[in-house]
């Protein structure tokens, strides 16, 4: 499905419905509902995660991205809660039939319809330091997280999700 990725193909055949069952992740596949053969386009998975704060972040900085305070209990906020694209791939097979613009626009919007719901800030994704990636993503605003990485260390992004795409109060269904 995916082969410039090892671990995207691995994950989706081999630990996604393990992980469905456990309730570790959901993962949603993109199909092309005008054709009679299913064909799966392109894939993501959700998860709840945590971002580890680098010690090396202002106060400022950390309420900044908390949204509300940089301390709990006097303490600086080391962990964040945040909603983790944990994976994301298009198959090769139909690379053509849908963009990484299109892909993307789907996962954020079902990150919204699940934050209508249960609240949450902050999008986290990992990915390799490519360029067509790494410009995708912050095409849709994610920032990349300034820490120092190790070598072949996956690229931490986060984007904060703004007022506007906040639900309000009162808007629940």
């Amino acid at each position: 499905m995916c082969n410039n990725d090892n671990d995207i193909e691995t994950f989706l055949k081999e630990r996604a419905i393990t992980f469905e069952k456990l309730g570790k992740s959901r993962t949603f596949l993109i199909f092309d509902e005008d054709e009679e053969d299913f064909k799966i386009l392109a894939y993501f998975t959700l998860a709840l995660q945590v971002l580890k704060i680098p010690d090396n972040l202002y106060n400022r900085t950390i309420e900044n991205l908390d949204g509300f305070n940089a301390k709990i209990r006097g303490e600086v906020i080391t962990e964040l809660p945040t909603i983790l694209i944990g994976q994301i791939g298009k198959n090769d097979t139909y690379k053509d039939e849908i963009s990484g613009d299109d892909l993307m626009q789907y996962c954020l919007n079902i990150i919204l319809e699940g934050q209508s719901r249960v609240g949450g800030r902050i999008i986290m994704l990992e990915c390799k330091d490519i360029k067509v990636l790494t410009d995708l993503y912050e095409k849709f605003g994610f920032t990349k997280v300034d820490k120092d990485y190790e070598e072949d260390e996956l690229i931490q992004y986060i984007r904060i999700l703004q007022e506007d795409e906040l639900i309000e109060v009162g808007q629940v269904e």
